[in-house]
């Protein structure tokens, strides 16, 4: 082959060549992320409009069916399923899978945005949401401090959450527990009603009074000043102190004279608890496709540094890690990926019974594995289960065309020939039997990047991760096996001075070839029981 010709003819730029490619695996393999599985993409839209105070029924007929007759009608949707519960409005619509899944969210944002003047005034607004597969939290933390829960909170809602919210890949922090600060103002219907004050008067001049609006601008020479209207209220006690209406009599009736104004937290709806005691946590979710084992050091070390800037008797503590079980678990595999690189150079080296040979087929194992990494950085992998199940699995497929190239490089050396002839001749002679072994397995294996459906999403990073691997082996097997044959094997013939040690084998493999020479036989001189044999098979 005119490829394996060029290698034992140009070593040095076969060496080249390959150090090239391990060079360029090795950057690959420090840019590749880790994650546990491969980033998957399901197009699930849901919107969700809460309306206080509405049934069921009024949910359905005033939110639900008009979301759904504004959504229906998008293109590349699959199902759409709506629940109305009391005081919630959920719509989920599935589309197909290939969908862009962001494009398929914009637009179901803005078909609600047009519906949204339909809507009763009293909803809510309406929360779309894209459903990811990766939204789960990536870390999670405790927050203690040595006063109340609502401190704790509130430090960790106006300290944390904003400082980490700006690491590269994080997409949100979400803090619970606790309870966030809310103004009780609780009316006396008797005297409401004694002094002639609706209720609904009351709750538009707090909504009124509690107001900062542009006032306009007026010119100062050369500039342009804007003026507002501030009118926020600062403390409970102008909350108090605000006129709510007027009495019969003309005097000015304030909130304290209608109502109790007092200064605490809103109702709790979740309670967290850690070690079985009230806690404040904060989790940290990332952004879609980034890798989880970056984003959680860089939360790590953004914390460490606010840390240095807690008051006393504040402290954190990690409680959920994701990352640590996603590096465990890629441990793991790449434990076994180099257990059965090893087990497959000893049984080579069983076999053969030649440390040269052991060694020149043994290259092609780190050589093509590490070139995988570079495509697998070129696509956009990580290495992911799937991506690291493909690689343990291809371990015994990439070192299989090095052995048949050898093997049939030292079958060559025994007739008498040169190393160089001997790697020329042999690798000439099967290279269309390596080929067309080589690209089976990649018929086998490429199709499966092509399954459509969520399966085709996990596999897809598979099916590539193993054709890339062979391939790479494959070129190792016709170029520098060949080169490295030609240079480091030595003629057969003389003494060899480790027969005796090689002795029990090679008993072993000639009572295995006498034997397989006997059942041979007797298959080419009964081919009708081969035949029976052989439909048998067939049937079971």
């Amino acid at each position: 082959m005119n490829l394996s010709a060029i290698a034992i003819r140009r070593p040095v730029f076969t060496v080249m060549m390959t150090v090239a490619l391990l060079v360029l695996g090795f950057l690959g393999l420090g840019r590749l992320g880790t994650d546990l599985f491969p980033d998957v993409s399901i197009p699930v839209v849901s919107v969700t409009v809460v309306y206080p105070g509405a049934g069921p029924s009024e949910v359905e007929t005033q939110i639900s069916k008009p979301i759904e007759d504004v959504v229906v009608g998008l293109n590349g949707i699959d199902r759409v399923r709506t629940y109305s519960r009391e005081g919630l409005s959920s719509t989920i619509v599935m589309f197909k899978l290939g969908v862009d899944l962001p494009e398929a969210a914009t637009e179901v944002r803005e078909r609600v945005a047009q519906l949204r003047s339909k809507l009763p005034a009293e909803a809510k607004e309406p929360t779309i949401t894209r459903f990811d597969v990766a939204s789960a939290p990536v870390l999670i933390y405790t927050a203690r401090g040595s006063g109340s829960l609502s401190k704790t909170r509130k430090l960790a809602e106006d300290v944390i959450k904003p400082a980490l919210e700006q690491v590269d890949g994080v997409a949100s922090v979400d803090v619970k527990g606790g309870a966030a600060r809310e103004i009780h103002v609780d009316l006396d219907r008797a005297r409401v009603d004694a002094l002639g004050v609706s209720p609904a008067v009351v709750v538009a001049q707090l909504k009124a009074a509690n107001l900062t609006v542009p006032a306009g601008h007026y010119d100062e020479g050369t500039h342009e000043i804007s003026v507002r209207t501030v009118g926020e209220l600062d403390d409970v006690d102008a909350i108090r102190n605000l006129i709510v209406a007027t009495a019969k009599d003309g005097s000015a009736v304030r909130l304290r004279d209608v109502a109790t104004v007092e200064d605490g937290f809103e109702e709790l709806r979740t309670r967290v608890r850690a070690n079985g005691e009230p806690a404040v946590t904060f989790s940290v979710l990332k952004q879609s496709g980034r890798n989880t084992v970056a984003v959680s050091e860089a939360v790590k070390a953004r914390l460490a540094e606010l840390e240095k800037t807690f008051p006393p008797g504040f402290s954190t503590k990690l409680i959920v890690d994701q990352a640590t079980f996603i590096q465990e678990n890629a441990h793991e595999v790449e434990v076994a990926i180099v257990f059965g690189g090893a087990m497959a150079i000893l049984i080579i080296l069983l076999f053969m019974l030649d440390l040269r040979s052991t060694l020149i087929s043994a290259v092609a194992l780190p050589t093509s594995v590490i070139g995988t990494f570079f495509v697998m950085y070129l696509l956009g992998f990580t290495l992911n289960m799937m991506t690291l199940l493909g690689l343990s699995l291809a371990i015994g497929l990439l070192i299989d065309d090095a052995v048949v190239v050898r093997e049939n490089i030292f079958k060559h050396l025994e007739r008498g020939k040169s190393p160089a002839q001997a790697a020329l001749d042999g690798t000439s002679e099967i290279s269309l039997s390596v080929l067309a072994t080589t690209l089976t397995i990649v018929a086998v294996f490429m199709p499966v990047a092509f399954v459509k459906g969520m399966a085709g999403q996990f596999f897809r990073q598979f099916g590539i991760t193993v054709s890339a691997a062979v391939m790479i082996s494959l070129f190792v097997a016709f170029t520098l096996d060949p080169m490295l044959s030609s240079r480091f094997s030595k003629k057969l013939g003389g003494p060899d001075r480790f027969h005796w040690l090689k002795a029990p084998f090679l008993r072993v493999f000639e009572g295995m070839d006498s034997g397989y020479r006997r059942i041979l036989g007797w298959a080419v001189g009964h081919k009708a029981w081969v035949a029976v044999f052989a439909l048998a098979s067939l049937a079971l």
